[in-house]
């Protein structure tokens, strides 16, 4: 089996597994006496990619939205995607943190509207080093206390996190918190593959240890792409 026909086929599980959690979830969600919305976060919306995919099985008129995105080039086409939701979807213009603040926005040298814009100095070092001459100052917030707040509001939260390597810093305050627990599934994305040695070895080590310590607490990990 060829590395493109062996790719082909994990996604196809993971949307097979997305489609399952999403069912799982909806039917608690219908099962109240009064039908309930859930929340959805995706985090780091890029284009809007996530939401095209996602929104196919956490449908939009089950859950609600929240669109996660610091590079303001990419803010045109995510505000389309609100405009068409009917107030179901919110668009949030800043970082996944762990605090109130403001952080660097790397790699949009080459593509302003590029998949691989990271907080992360080190992230894609395999192939770039980061200047922070060229690099946006954004402003931040606690992705832990966004989920908390929304868990008090809905009784779902699904998270899709893929802010190219800010997973790092973002994913050990979610566990110290405790707020990891609160998600009825979380679809995460890992960039240590793109950075260089050593970092890359360090990076490996603690994503290891995040996997263990999510899985370890019972909360649905998904390995997203």
């Amino acid at each position: 089996m060829s590395a493109t026909a062996s790719f082909q086929d994990y996604v196809q599980a993971l949307e097979r597994q997305a489609g399952e959690d999403a069912k799982g979830i909806t039917a608690r969600l219908q099962a109240a006496g009064t039908p309930q919305r859930g929340l959805f976060i995706d985090c780091g919306s890029n284009l809007g990619q996530g939401f095209g995919q996602f929104s196919r099985y956490f449908l939009p008129r089950d859950f609600d939205y929240v669109l996660i995105e610091p590079n303001p080039n990419c803010w045109p086409a995510l505000e389309k995607i609100v405009a068409a939701g009917e107030g179901r979807i919110e668009l949030l213009k800043q970082a996944a943190g762990t605090k109130v603040g403001v952080v660097q926005f790397f790699g949009l040298e080459q593509d302003p509207t590029s998949q691989g814009g990271s907080m992360l100095a080190e992230h894609n070092s395999k192939y770039y080093a980061a200047n922070a001459a060229t690099a946006l100052d954004v402003p931040c917030f606690s992705l832990a206390q966004l989920i908390e707040d929304a868990r008090a509001r809905y009784p779902s939260v699904v998270l899709k996190l893929d802010i190219e390597g800010g997973e790092y810093e973002v994913l050990p305050d979610l566990i110290a918190r405790g707020a990891h627990k609160l998600l009825d599934a979380a679809y995460i994305e890992f960039h240590s593959q793109y950075m260089a040695e050593p970092k890359g070895a360090v990076y490996r080590e603690l994503e290891a240890r995040l996997k263990a310590q999510i899985v370890h607490d019972q909360v649905p990990l998904r390995i997203w792409f």
